[in-house]
C-alpha cells in the first residue's frame, strides 16, 4: 500500500509516466498499479515490474478477484481477448435465455394456491426479477469498453490525490470492506435458506427465478462497493480543500506532507479544480454505465421488500404456514438491508460534495488574507473552481429517473407502507 510522501523517487515516478504500459511495478515491498507492459528505460532505473501483455487493467487490486464475477455476466473478464469477450456474450445470452424459459414453463404448472391475488404477486415480482437481471446483462454486454474506461478512470483520480495532492488514496479504511463484504455474503446465505424452504414447501416461481436472484444481489453489491470507494475519494478530495482553507485562514505558508509545493500557490490550487474535475468525470461514466442497472434494482427490490413483507403479514394472520416466514423474510431482509445501504452511500457522496461547497466558498469569500493579498490569477481561478463545484454536483444518478440519498430511502418507505395497505384491503375482501 502506498501512501503519502513515500510513494517514489521523482525521478522514477518520471519514468512511470513516461510509459504507462506497465500493469505492475514494485518498489521494495510497495505496489503501483499503472498500465500495460514493461520498458527498459525503468528496468534499467532498478524499478522492478511484472508485465502480461494481455493484461486486465485493476480496479486498485481488487479487479484480479472481481473479474470472477464474470461467472454471473455482471462483469468482463477480460479487455484484449476478443473470442473470451465473444463467449462471454453468448454465456450471458444462454443465462438470459434458460430463465426465461424455465419461467415460461413453471408459469403453465398448475399452482395449488387458488386466491388470484398472491397469483398475481407472484407473477409480477418474478416477472420483475428476470427483466432485472435481463437489464443487468445487457448493459454489460453492450459496454465491456467502457467498464474498463471506469476502472481506468479510478485509478487517474487516485494517481492524481497520491502524487499531485499528497492523499493516502490507497489508504481504503478495512471496516469498509468489511461491511460491504458482510452484506454479500449474508445475501448468498439468505439464499442459500430461501433453497431449503424451497425443497420442504411450495415455493412459487423461485427457481425460475433464482439466478436472477443471486445475479441482483451480487450486482448490488458490486455497485455497493464502487459507490462507496467513490465517497471515500471525494473525502479525501475535500479533506485536501480544507487543509488549503485552514492554511488561508492561518495566514501561514504550510507544506502539505513534505512536498515543496505550497497550499497557497496558484498551481495547487489549479491541482485540486482538476481532481474535482476528475472526480465528476468519474461520477459521470458511473452514472452513464450502470444507471438502467441502478434503477432496474431498485425496482426489484422495492417490489420484493413491500410484498414479502405482505407475505409476513399473511404468515403471521395464519393464512399460510409458518414455514413460510424463514421464505419471507430470507426475500426481505436482504432487500431492504442493500436499498438502505445504497442510499446511505449516496447520501455520503452527497454531503461530502456539500463540504467541499461549503470549503470553495469558504476560500472565495471568507478568508481575509487571500482578499488582501489580491492576486488577480488566484481569485480568477478560484471563482472559475466555485462555479465548477456549483454546477457539477457529485451525485449518484439513476438515468435521471432518482438521486439516491436519504430522501429516496424515506421516499421508498412511506410508498412502502401505502402499497401493503392496499393489499392487505385487497385480502381482506
Amino acid at each position: 500500500m502506498i501512501g503519502g510522501p513515500d510513494f517514489l523517487h521523482s525521478t522514477e515516478y518520471i519514468l512511470l509516466d513516461k510509459c504507462l504500459n506497465i500493469l505492475e511495478c514494485k518498489v521494495g515491498h510497495q505496489m503501483v498499479l499503472s498500465l500495460h507492459q514493461t520498458c527498459e528505460c525503468c528496468t534499467s532505473k532498478g524499478v522492478q515490474f511484472c508485465c502480461n501483455h494481455t493484461w486486465i487493467i485493476m480496479l486498485y487490486r481488487l479487479q484480479s478477484c472481481l473479474k470472477y464475477f464474470a461467472l454471473l455476466g455482471i462483469v468482463p473478464w477480460t479487455e484484449t481477448c476478443g473470442p473470451c469477450q465473444y463467449f462471454q456474450k453468448i454465456y450471458s445470452i444462454f443465462l438470459m435465455s434458460i430463465n426465461l424459459v424455465i419461467f415460461g414453463m413453471e408459469i403453465h404448472i398448475p399452482q395449488k394456491d387458488s386466491l388470484l391475488l398472491p397469483l398475481l404477486v407472484s407473477a409480477i415480482v418474478f416477472i420483475a426479477k428476470v427483466l432485472c437481471m435481463t437489464v443487468i446483462l445487457l448493459q454489460m454486454m453492450c459496454q465491456y469498453e467502457g467498464y474498463y474506461g471506469l476502472c481506468k478512470e479510478f485509478q487517474r483520480v487516485r494517481e492524481r490525490l497520491e502524487v499531485q495532492l499528497k492523499m493516502g488514496a490507497l489508504s481504503y479504511p478495512r471496516r469498509r470492506y468489511i461491511k460491504i463484504m458482510f452484506l454479500g455474503m449474508a445475501s448468498l446465505g439468505t439464499i442459500a435458506s430461501l433453497v431449503y424452504t424451497s425443497f420442504i414447501a411450495s415455493l412459487m416461481y423461485f427457481w425460475s427465478s433464482c439466478v436472477a436472484l443471486i445475479i441482483i444481489r451480487l450486482q448490488c453489491v458490486l455497485l455497493l462497493f464502487y459507490v462507496d470507494l467513490m465517497g471515500f475519494h471525494v473525502e479525501l478530495l475535500g479533506k485536501r480543500i480544507r487543509d488549503v482553507l485552514h492554511c488561508h485562514s492561518l495566514g501561514g505558508n504550510c507544506v502539505p506532507d513534505g512536498n515543496c509545493k505550497q497550499l497557497r500557490s496558484l498551481e495547487f490550487l489549479l491541482e485540486l479544480k482538476q481532481s474535482h474535475m476528475e472526480v465528476f468525470d468519474l461520477f459521470s461514466h458511473f452514472n452513464d454505465l450502470f444507471g438502467w442497472s441502478i434503477l432496474s434494482i431498485f425496482v426489484v427490490m422495492f417490489m420484493d421488500g413491500t410484498v414479502n413483507i405482505y407475505w409476513t403479514q399473511q404468515v403471521l394472520a395464519g393464512v399460510y404456514g409458518l414455514v413460510y416466514l424463514n421464505a419471507t423474510f430470507s426475500f426481505s431482509a436482504p432487500s431492504l438491508a442493500l436499498i438502505f445501504a445504497f442510499c446511505r452511500c449516496g447520501e455520503y457522496c452527497k454531503r461530502q460534495q456539500m463540504l467541499i461547497g461549503s470549503y470553495v466558498r469558504g476560500l472565495a469569500y471568507g478568508t481575509p488574507s487571500l482578499q488582501q493579498s489580491k492576486e488577480p490569477a488566484y481569485t480568477e481561478l478560484l471563482t472559475e473552481f466555485t462555479l465548477q463545484v456549483e454546477h457539477n454536483v457529485l451525485a449518484i444518478n439513476a438515468e435521471g429517473f432518482m438521486v439516491i440519498d436519504n430522501s429516496l430511502l424515506m421516499s421508498m418507505f412511506a410508498a412502502m407502507v401505502t402499497y401493503l395497505i392496499v393489499l392487505m384491503q385487497f385480502s381482506a375482501s
